[in-house]
């Protein structure tokens, strides 16, 4: 396979996954909002979204730019934000229309409908949100469905999943952080009640609510959130899932490849699942979570900068 085929299919994965958890994170700060008084009404419900995405900076500018643009319009709508779910989707079709040959019709229509529902969306319209999120994971988990179904598995269907795979470990592990960027009130104590809704709602911008309550009996604390999402081998969103996963399918993506090319990615994933296999519980703790999360983050765009200089960009004289 064309290493330009193999890198869009890569990076098509990573953007549905993305598209999916901005959706999933909106959805817990557009029903936070909600509760809290109104859309938008709290700032603070956003900003953590927003940091998360990495359009922090872009949001301060557009809010200098247009005092009306809301922290939704901006996360959900905007083809200011390269980071919206608008502008990630537009970068998924685009993708999708250079992948057609190596892509099903149904793939390929489903990604179609759901960039035309977006674009059709009215960011005005509050009372529809609901459906709006409901529908944008459907389909994304539709498009997944459709390829595993109807696209021949080979190393491209690898290469599409190691996208999920890698996507999905960098948004949990930015789902987990976001919470340090959300203050308590005053009086409000580690492990209270306000800190039980905000780790409920890391489990939820996760999809993982319902997996927590069937594995854990207590309320949800730091501790025992991190400790599910960071180490379980069992939920599929779990960073130690997600590198074990990408692991697999780099495996099989790379079969072919000689060992002096895919070696260094082998090692680098190599020596993360080890480390998250033997990680000491204490790291998660509300104190060292922020830490091992900054730290986890940096060594996957270490993988991410070999993958395209080792693999993607990799100049064929230079093989030896």
């Amino acid at each position: 396979m064309l290493s330009r085929v193999a890198e869009n299919l890569y990076w098509f994965g990573r953007n549905l996954e993305r598209v999916e958890n901005i959706s999933r994170m909106a959805e817990v700060s557009y029903f936070a909002s909600v509760e809290a008084g109104g859309l938008d009404a709290d700032p603070q419900i956003w900003d953590a979204v927003i940091t998360a995405t990495g359009g922090h900076g872009r949001f301060d500018a557009a809010r200098e730019a247009d005092s009306n643009i809301s922290p939704s319009e901006f996360l959900l709508l905007s083809t200011e934000n390269p980071h919206s779910l608008r502008s990630t989707l537009n970068y998924a079709r685009s993708l999708a229309r250079q992948l057609r040959e190596h892509l099903s019709r149904d793939v390929w229509e489903e990604t179609n409908r759901l960039y035309l529902e977006v674009r059709r969306a009215d960011p005005a319209d509050g009372s529809g949100m609901a459906e709006f999120y409901d529908s944008v994971r459907r389909s994304i988990a539709a498009i997944f469905g459709l390829f595993d179904n109807t696209v021949q598995l080979d190393e491209g269907r690898d290469w599409f999943r190691c996208g999920i795979f890698m996507e999905r470990a960098d948004m949990t592990s930015r789902i987990i952080d976001a919470k340090s960027y959300v203050s308590l009130p005053a009086g409000q104590a580690v492990g209270g009640p306000v800190d039980r809704v905000h780790w409920t709602s890391v489990l939820r911008s996760a999809g993982a609510r319902q997996a927590f309550r069937m594995t854990h009996r207590a309320p949800p604390s730091g501790p025992a959130v991190a400790s599910m999402l960071v180490l379980s081998e069992r939920f599929p969103r779990s960073l130690r899932f997600c590198i074990r996963a990408f692991r697999r399918h780099y495996e099989g993506a790379t079969a072919l490849t000689p060992p002096a090319v895919s070696v260094h990615v082998s090692r680098e994933l190599a020596l993360l699942d080890l480390d998250l296999s033997s990680l000491d519980e204490s790291r998660l703790t509300d104190e060292r979570l922020h830490d091992f999360l900054d730290t986890f983050q940096a060594r996957l765009i270490g993988i991410d900068e070999h993958l395209h200089e080792q693999i993607f960009r990799l100049i064929p004289s230079s093989v030896g």
